[in-house]
């Protein structure tokens, strides 16, 4: 054999060798994520069961919160580690799907304060790793291709939604009352339970009576809270709560309903007629049972309830379009190659019933919003004298001949937060469904 064979046949095994090298560390570094997760998740789903059976006083939002957050994670990490076995073997369906929910993982890791931030960082790793020259070689291209027309969908659907002035002034009010909400600390004058007695009841921008205070731009309550002020602190804990429920909701309700929907049978059965008992009872009066049945009014109590009340609806949309989609030729497709049913449920199917979930979850906000207010307001809410609208309404009422401001600001910050997120459901409907989108 002559030298330059020699030569090139050794180039072509140390391109070979370094091929598998990068396949190797994205393997490997998938399962290093993976059981991070598995750790993380699995301290945390203890530690919220020693605070509950332990006798400690918790704090029920919080603790629910800390709950589903760490199934969430367990979930998806037994998912990526399906994954990180399939990218050993080199599958095409499982680099886009790591690519995927490593993110996601990443998002769940960065809502943990602290050390969550660290865990977020290697859930990244290996969204680095795909990218490296030969593995993205390998994978990139079909997957550019596959989402060409996405990219297209995406486009048109952000074309139709600027066509639409409801939607735009719903999106716009919605991001102004959360940029307001996360900029509360920088731009309220006065703190959420702060007060001036002496400044009770002034109108609409009144000085206030201690010298070098600021003024009231809004008014003050009938204790000399600013209405100004404390309009901005309750719309980061309303919307916090109004968000947080349902996503909670959302994500019990998409994994129930799926299952009962993929699954039929006895599970189905079971999981409707639960349903079914929620749905005999109205939703505020199930709410006020369980706050009481809790004995604590407060945020977290109404957060905890809203979150019982609020899956079923979920799950029974989820579950109808499962019975729906199970039936379709891509997923006879995908069974006669040998696809696990968890492949088939996460990667097939509920893909492709995310958009009315969208619509729903979007225009849930404002319903929340108005439930949450409408417990606060009749006295199922935190104690007088915190920061939260249906509260201060609450309040403001029984000085409203001589007090208007207390009520209308507060009404009306409800009142557009509900209008924008029904304007922009209502809206997402028309531009997700394809027989409305083509007209």
């Amino acid at each position: 054999m002559s030298s330059e064979s020699i030569r090139a046949s050794t180039e072509f095994n140390d391109d070979v060798a370094g091929q598998g090298t990068q396949f190797q560390i994205l393997a490997l570094t998938q399962l290093i994520v993976s059981m991070m997760g598995f750790i993380f998740g699995g301290v945390d789903v203890l530690g919220s069961l020693v605070v509950m059976m332990g006798g400690m006083d918790p704090n029920w939002l919080f603790l629910t919160a800390w709950f589903v957050q760490s199934i969430v994670i367990l979930i998806l990490s037994y998912i990526l580690l399906r994954i990180g076995i399939a990218l050993l073997d080199r599958e095409m369906w499982a680099f886009s799907a790591a690519l995927y929910l490593n993110l996601v993982l990443a998002l769940v890791f960065l809502t943990i304060s602290g050390v969550g931030t660290i865990f977020a960082i290697a859930a990244i790793v290996p969204v680095v790793v795909l990218f490296l020259p030969d593995v993205k070689q390998y994978w990139y291209p079909s997957f550019y291709e596959d989402t060409v027309p996405r990219i297209k969908e995406l486009r048109h659907a952000l074309h139709l939604i600027r066509k639409s002035p409801l939607v735009v002034a719903g999106i716009v009010i919605l991001a102004s009352f959360v940029i307001i909400a996360l900029l509360a600390p920088f731009i309220t004058t006065y703190g959420p339970e702060q007060r001036i007695w002496g400044d009770s009841n002034l109108p609409i921008g009144s000085p206030s009576s201690e010298e070098g205070m600021p003024d009231h731009i809004f008014g003050t309550d009938d204790s000399g809270g600013d209405i100004y002020s404390r309009l901005i602190w309750a719309a980061q804990a309303d919307l916090k709560i109004s968000l947080s429920i349902v996503l909670v909701a959302l994500t019990i309700g998409t994994f129930i309903g799926a299952i009962a929907g993929y699954y039929g049978g006895k599970i189905d059965e079971l999981v409707m007629r639960v349903t079914d008992v929620f749905f005999a009872f109205p939703g505020l009066i199930l709410c006020m049972a369980i706050v009481m049945a809790l004995g604590e009014k407060s945020l977290d109590t109404i957060a905890l309830a809203l979150m019982v009340v609020w899956w079923p609806t979920y799950a029974r949309l989820v579950r109808g379009q499962v019975l729906a989609e199970r039936e379709k030729l891509y997923v006879e497709a995908a069974r006669s190659i040998g696809a696990s049913d968890s492949r088939i449920l996460l990667f097939h199917i509920i893909p492709n019933t995310i958009q009315p979930l969208i619509v729903q979850s979007t225009m849930d906000v404002g319903s929340v919003l108005l439930t949450a207010a409408g417990l606060a307001f009749i006295g199922f809410g935190p104690p007088a004298g915190a920061a939260e609208w249906g509260l201060m309404i609450a309040i403001g009422q029984y000085y409203f001949m001589m007090n208007w401001w207390a009520v209308f600001f507060p009404g009306m910050a409800i009142l557009l937060t509900a209008l924008a997120s029904n304007l922009v459901g209502d809206g997402l409907r028309d531009i997700l469904d394809p027989k409305l989108r083509r007209r």
